[in-house]
């Protein structure tokens, strides 16, 4: 009991959190004046974070989990800024994501990377590391690729947006495959879909974001398409070759959707940010706060509560504990006490959109008196 006490901050603490949490991400909107979808997105993503506080025991781990998701967004944001580059063609594109693909793969591996014993020599770390390294930047530069390929395709020609239109379709279509009921896959179909074509005629980091998603999961429902595809027609030919090439994804995300995807969903959004300019500084703070969100409902959900999530922390369960995540069980939790989570998401939507709203301002007024 005197754990969850530690655990469970005040209702002022709280709300002076998201106070703090609405003023930062609106000063940072004010200076990339991105100030309408800053004040939207912190909105949203207080919301989540509301909903969730009011029904966790725990909310140590929701709060340090926004935190690092955040600022894991606003480095790799920046950096891939500052990297620069445009997308306007298939090429462009196609060169743009492989690149940012490779850092962040990289990056990624680097910091799950095989662990040595005690006694080994130090050309063998070393051979571990840079062998992490390789991996990581291999697969990352795989989902780059495709995410890349796409975004140039939408931003050459009127009619890569109906080509992304299906794709999103054929991605939404697979994820309502994993509840096992035609009406799922329709309504999947359906969504991805429509989702994908209005974020491509609206542009900007919302198109970012949305074609990131659907690229990223793209990428790994095309690996094991392919792996599929040459299992069927080295066994029993070429009519063989399509059909397990259509049913591979949808016995992948059978198995367990979240470790396959994850990991490539996150590169999509990076990449898919990264190509929408400067309000991938604000897009991907957020997106990636709300992972570190549902990563601290999926701690407390399995019975694995920490009190604060790290940088780290984040990554280790995209990455390596994806497995046994409980998925399902995350939306069940705000369904457990309805009226609770509501009330909690739209006090969080209220602040937070009130505090973005006054950073905004607060940092833009700075600004003019410098």
């Amino acid at each position: 009991m005197a754990q969850q006490m530690k655990l469970r901050r005040s209702v002022p603490v709280v709300v002076a959190f998201m106070v703090v949490i609405g003023l930062v991400s609106g000063m940072i909107g004010g200076i990339v004046e991105r100030t309408a979808v800053t004040v939207l997105g912190t909105a949203v993503l207080l919301a989540l974070f509301g909903a969730y506080e009011r029904v966790l025991k725990h909310n140590g781990a929701l709060m340090s989990g926004l935190v690092a998701g955040g600022l894991i967004g606003l480095l790799v944001g920046s950096f891939g800024y500052l990297l620069g580059g445009r997308v306007t063609n298939l090429l462009d594109g196609t060169l743009f994501g492989l690149l940012r693909g490779i850092i962040v793969g990289a990056v990624v591996g680097g910091i799950t990377r095989a662990q040595p014993d005690k006694n080994d020599p130090w050309h063998t770390v070393i051979f571990l590391f840079i062998g992490s390294l390789f991996i990581g930047a291999v697969l990352g530069a795989s989902v780059g690729l495709i995410s890349g390929f796409v975004l140039g395709l939408v931003r050459w020609h009127s009619w890569g947006i109906w080509l992304a239109m299906v794709l999103g379709a054929v991605v939404g279509g697979y994820l309502g495959s994993y509840f096992q009921q035609n009406r799922a896959v329709w309504i999947g179909l359906a969504v991805g879909a429509l989702l994908t074509l209005l974020s491509s005629f609206i542009g900007g980091a919302i198109a970012g974001v949305a074609l990131g998603i659907v690229t990223g999961a793209l990428a790994p429902m095309l690996l094991v398409g392919l792996i599929g595809a040459g299992g069927g027609l080295s066994s029993r030919g070429v009519k063989a070759m399509f059909v397990e090439a259509a049913e591979a994804p949808t016995e992948m995300l059978r198995q367990g959707a979240f470790p396959f995807l994850a990991p490539a969903v996150m590169v999509g959004i990076i990449v898919g940010t990264a190509a929408s300019g400067v309000g991938g500084l604000i897009a991907l703070p957020i997106c990636l706060a709300m992972l570190g969100i549902l990563l601290a409902v999926f701690s407390e959900v399995d019975g694995r509560v920490a009190s604060t999530l790290t940088a780290r922390t984040l990554v280790e369960m995209v990455i390596l504990g994806a497995d046994d995540l409980p998925i399902m069980a995350v939306p069940k939790k705000l369904m457990s006490d309805g009226r609770t989570a509501v009330i909690g998401g739209v006090f969080g939507l209220v602040v937070g959109g009130i505090s973005a709203a006054v950073g905004a301002w607060l940092i833009q007024q700075l600004l003019l008196l410098v």
